[in-house]
């Protein structure tokens, strides 16, 4: 526990709040019922979540003596995260995502404020104990991210990544790996048509996965994120795992994504209201496959290796 301050701990505590906001009380009452925050809000409910999870995971690692990075860095990317989510939250408690008037000409994908829209535009809504704590716990978060970060301690704690004795490298399916891993976030769900649906003056709306998935688009953006970061380790020689276990690694990641890219195709969130599927979402889906692939090859060549179970080595 050397090198643990008191911020540490208020982060720590932050964090331990998201999470209960998440999964316990409710955020708001809203037409006639009370309404929780996963499905309510999930883009923000997904960016809480990410907030305790990096909170959690930075004061594990600090504890351990494993940090990545120098005690400055580690608090600054709990504090970013954690001002990321506090601001989305504040945005949620000031703009509900119930009912709306969305004017024809605002430029809006949807029929309410479940996406985006201005407060005058928002539906009333009584904001209940869960979005509270959920608040106290974001406000945690990033004071104690943050005030670590410029305090004397984070300066005098060095790095101290985890580094797989064995490196195998950078390899060309490594390098296929992170290109799905691109493809599969920016096919799926950027500016590609991953939805066609019928338009409520007629014709047809496009919709990327981005809006209509809140949770599946998340998760595959993690998804490409933590791929293409092992792969940017390893081709430095700095990877935390062996050839064979980052391999398989990569493969596990792209299978995740490739599960919830497909149960988003075979079951559409508009239901039945005649959606189409749009190319972009098969080519996201290749793409995540292309990762499971390129993973499952890497590691049966990388198998061999001599010393890819060695222990590691702390730099």
């Amino acid at each position: 526990m050397r090198g643990i301050t008191i911020w540490l701990w208020v982060a720590l505590a932050g964090a331990v709040l998201q999470i209960v906001a998440l999964f316990g009380p409710d955020f708001y009452f809203a037409e006639g019922e009370r309404k929780d925050a996963w499905f309510g809000i999930p883009h923000a409910s997904d960016l809480i979540l990410l907030s305790a999870i990096v909170a959690v995971g930075m004061f594990v690692l600090m504890a351990l003596g494993r940090n990545p990075l120098r005690g400055r860095g580690m608090g600054l990317v709990v504090g970013v995260v954690g001002l990321l989510a506090t601001l989305q939250l504040v945005y949620r408690m000031l703009v509900p995502p119930f009912g709306g008037a969305i004017p024809s000409d605002a430029g809006i994908i949807g029929g309410g404020c479940l996406y985006y829209c201005s407060p005058s535009q928002a539906a009333p809504a009584d904001l209940l104990f869960g979005i509270w704590l959920a608040f106290l716990g974001c406000l945690a978060v990033t004071v104690g991210g943050f005030v670590y970060a410029y305090s004397r301690a984070a300066q005098q704690a060095p790095a101290r990544p985890w580094v797989a004795q064995a490196q195998g490298g950078m390899s060309p399916w490594l390098g296929l790996a992170a290109l799905g891993a691109v493809g599969q976030f920016v096919f799926g769900y950027t500016f590609f048509t991953f939805f066609t649906t019928p338009g409520d003056n007629g014709g047809e709306v496009n919709w990327s996965g981005w809006l209509p998935t809140p949770h599946t688009s998340s998760l595959v953006l993690l998804m490409s994120v933590l791929t293409v970061g092992l792969v940017v380790l390893a081709a430095r020689g700095r990877s935390p795992l062996g050839p064979a276990a980052l391999g398989v690694t990569v493969a596990v990641l792209g299978l995740i994504s490739t599960y919830r890219i497909f149960y988003r195709i075979v079951s559409s969130p508009f239901g039945n209201s005649g959606s189409e599927i749009g190319v972009a979402a098969y080519l996201s889906l290749l793409a995540a496959i292309l990762i499971v692939v390129a993973g499952l090859v890497h590691a049966i060549m990388q198998r061999g290796t001599a010393g890819a179970a060695a222990p590691g080595r702390v730099t």
